[in-house]
């Protein structure tokens, strides 16, 4: 399933992009992205093009508008499918060594002793283009200046448009889709592996893709793990299990993430109960700071309960999301902070901005890491704090 956004939010971002250039004083920028991270890795590209591959691209796009962008596909048989989803001009299969079609694409539209602008795959995780690629960009155009501009064009995609928390919203239906699916599916005697195929299924089904299902399994009385796994096993469901989950559906290359525990025929026990609900406070006052000119300090203040309660933290607190993963960010280091005092503050960080997106996912976890549960969802920052995405409510979800 693929969508299209209209042609008035596009030429916003290609708007954008230009403003960056000019700021920058660079003549074009050139972005890579690939498919790691289940396609998160072409954010960049998908942002300016709609496409979103399965393999590597390269998009040239000149600040010189009468120069069309150019899309250069990672293998010949994409480019159809390129075309049919994406409006660049220009789509084209970037050969073996897409290196040397870039170089040819430059120096053809006279920038081949330009400044140019690199836009890398994350600026967080510092992952740019192929070594071996940006080498023969270096030997084929020596009188071009390249530039770095990873993290600047990655702020451009910080703060949503109307049309960007649509999808969201689509992403988030989809995300749900797979939690019902599994509240009504899940039963003892299935294996972990199952239990991604009803997920991947759900969103299907719902006219999204999967895009990550998280899970773990354990009898609620003898856990073995703070976390779900990336990769399922294949343990049998037990009637008193606790499945912890973290799974996101997509809308076309928008992704939405939820974290729920799923009881298996039976209530939560006091213990996890207990957790339950640390989570659960955590997850509501952090929402609520999570409103407009606050700062990740206000956040990691407010999810200090996790600390009081006597639990520490594993997963991010918060992380920006949409198309792939990005700033806010509040790590497990502020696990430093807690229980609060207010004569040894963490740093401001970042402030909070209308129509960020946030994943809030409190993961208390116990101090010897056996045990601990995710509680969260797909946020939006309003002036009045987060708007919730998502429809499952934040209570215990037992099978039947």
């Amino acid at each position: 399933m693929w969508d299209k956004f209209s042609p008035t939010e596009m030429a916003r971002r290609y708007e954008l992009a230009r403003d960056l250039m000019r700021q920058e004083s660079v003549d074009s920028l050139l972005l890579f992205g690939n498919s790691g991270m289940n396609r998160h890795n072409e954010a960049n590209i998908f942002w300016l093009t709609n496409h979103l591959d399965m393999h590597h691209n390269y998009l040239v796009l000149p600040l010189d508008e009468s120069i069309e962008p150019a899309l250069y596909t990672g293998l010949t048989n994409h480019v159809p499918n390129a075309r049919e989803v994406s409006d660049v001009p220009i789509i084209e299969w970037g050969g073996y060594n897409p290196a040397e079609t870039v170089s040819d694409r430059l120096e053809a539209i006279g920038l081949g002793s330009a400044r140019i602008g690199l836009i890398g795959v994350n600026a967080v995780f510092a992952m740019g283009m192929p070594y071996q690629h940006h080498g023969r960009l270096l030997e084929r155009l020596p009188r071009v200046e390249f530039v770095d501009l990873t993290a600047g064009f990655a702020t451009l995609r910080w703060l949503k448009s109307d049309e960007e928390i649509d999808w969201m919203r689509k992403a988030a239906a989809v995300t749900d889709s797979a939690i019902h699916a599994l509240v009504a599916e899940a039963a003892p005697g299935m294996r972990e592996y199952e239990l991604v195929a009803i997920v991947e299924r759900a969103c299907r089904d719902a006219g999204g893709l999967p895009h990550l299902t998280f899970l773990r399994s354990m009898q609620m009385d003898d856990p073995n793990g703070c976390l779900p796994s990336q990769n399922p096993g294949d343990r049998k469901l037990q009637e008193g299990d606790v499945l912890i989950t973290e799974i996101s559906g997509s809308y076309w290359g928008y992704s939405a993430q939820i974290h729920r525990p799923i009881f298996i025929r039976a209530e939560p026990t006091p213990e996890w109960q207990r957790m339950f609900d640390a989570a659960h406070s955590a997850y509501d006052a952090v929402a609520d700071a999570l409103r407009t000119g606050n700062c990740e300090r206000d956040v990691i203040r407010a999810a200090s309960v996790i600390g009081e309660a006597g639990y520490e933290i594993y997963d991010d607190l918060i992380h920006g999301y949409g198309v792939d993963l990005a700033p806010p960010w509040v790590d497990r280091s502020c696990t430093a902070y807690w229980p609060w005092d207010e004569a040894n503050q963490p740093p401001s960080g970042r402030t909070f901005e209308r129509n960020m997106a946030v994943v809030v996912q409190p993961n208390p976890i116990t101090p010897d890491q056996r045990m601990g549960l995710q509680l969260g969802a797909a946020t939006v920052v309003t002036d009045d704090g987060a708007e919730c995405l998502h429809g499952i409510p934040f209570e215990p979800l037992v099978t039947a």
